[in-house]
């Protein structure tokens, strides 16, 4: 009996240290792109405007709605159609998208 406890005991702690040791693998270093702050503005994404222009989404025009009223999604010309999706996916305040959006249409 006092070696089936200690076999147990043994496994347990060598679960522990792979869990630790698992998770130490996760976690990011600074070297990972994911953990480092990024340094540059958030400014347009480039690859949402090569090419030919993909029309938006329904959720798209549903928050091109929310942030700009009255807005009609059919009259948005499709070369500003990347820009305007670079500045719904932006990661700046409603009000900064509004008057992006607004100078991009005007």
């Amino acid at each position: 009996m006092k070696s089936l406890a200690v076999v147990f005991a043994l496994g347990a702690m060598l679960v522990v240290v792979g869990a630790a040791a698992t998770s130490r693998a996760r976690t990011p270093t600074n070297t990972d792109r994911a953990s480092t702050p990024d340094t540059q503005p958030e400014g347009e994404r480039y690859a949402m405007s090569l090419g030919r222009p993909v029309e938006l989404t329904q959720g798209e025009i549903q928050q091109l709605r929310m942030l700009v009223p009255g807005i009609d999604a059919g009259m948005i010309p499709p070369e500003r159609i990347g820009k305007l999706r670079a500045v719904l996916y932006g990661r700046e305040s409603d009000a900064n998208k509004r008057s992006r959006i607004k100078s991009l249409l005007n």
